[in-house]
């Protein structure tokens, strides 16, 4: 057991011990508002669905030489309400470039996400359908 003494040297020495990595020290650097790269029509979409919901997961896939992963994904949404009868885990395709309207999403967090149908009955958006969810 320490006496009080041995104690308080060891509290005074950590408390003096600090880290000189200045990444550490460092203030956090905040992700810039993508450049507005994405040209979309004036006129809104038809057939737009909007799922709400939380991101939980991604599906993310291999490029054709199985060593960099494709731009087009997959985010996985626990789809709450849509405008249509949808709910439970659902699969939204996009891209995340930026110079092809793609989009980002943070796990864990709520999002509005407009979605059309694509011919093999999978979901996907972009940012302009993004911007229609949100008019």
């Amino acid at each position: 057991m320490l006496s009080i003494s041995a104690g308080l040297v060891f509290l005074i020495t950590a408390l003096g011990v600090q880290s000189t990595d200045d990444a550490l020290t460092a203030p956090p650097v905040l992700r810039k508002v993508p450049a507005n790269t994405c040209t979309c029509a004036d006129a809104r979409e038809p057939g737009i669905i909007i799922l709400e919901g939380l991101i939980v997961d991604a599906e993310v896939t291999l490029a054709p030489d199985r060593i960099s992963i494709n731009d087009r994904q997959a985010t996985i949404m626990e789809v709450v309400k849509s405008t249509e009868d949808i709910k439970g885990r659902t699969r939204i395709w996009h891209t995340t470039s930026e110079k092809s309207c793609g989009v980002t999403f943070d796990y864990g967090r709520t999002y509005e996400v407009a979605v059309r149908t694509t011919e093999d009955g999978e979901f996907e958006t972009d940012q302009c359908l993004m911007r229609q969810a949100s008019d």
